[in-house]
């Protein structure tokens, strides 16, 4: 599946598998202890287990790099909207229809003069 391998330090062998990150984190470097210069965005990490431990079966890490990022997904990011299939197919051909020069289907006009 190309996200499980072998980790090798010296002789010793570990089952290791890749995650991706709730989030992208960015990683600095510094040459003089004063200014810092970024050099990446991490965006995967490589989880190295014992040899008895099972491997993950989720593609994603929920927990991030660090506690606070603790379940970061379900607690930091807004929900994706429970959107009704049929509503979007609906607003979308209206949208698709406005933009040709057309009208709107099933449109109620309301009188707000009195």
């Amino acid at each position: 599946d190309g996200r499980t391998g072998t980790f090798v330090i010296g002789n010793d062998r570990f089952p290791a598998s890749v995650l991706d990150l709730p989030c992208v984190v960015e990683s600095y470097k510094t040459y003089d202890d004063s200014a810092l210069v970024k050099t990446a965005d991490v965006g995967q990490m490589i989880l190295v287990r014992e040899s008895g431990e099972a491997s993950p079966d989720v593609v994603e890490y929920r927990h991030g790099l660090t506690p606070p990022m603790r379940d970061a997904r379900k607690r930091r990011f807004r929900r994706e909207p429970d959107l009704n299939p049929e509503l979007v197919q609906r607003v979308e051909k209206d949208l698709v229809n406005i933009m040709s020069g057309g009208t709107v289907e099933n449109l109620d006009i309301l009188d707000t003069n009195f």
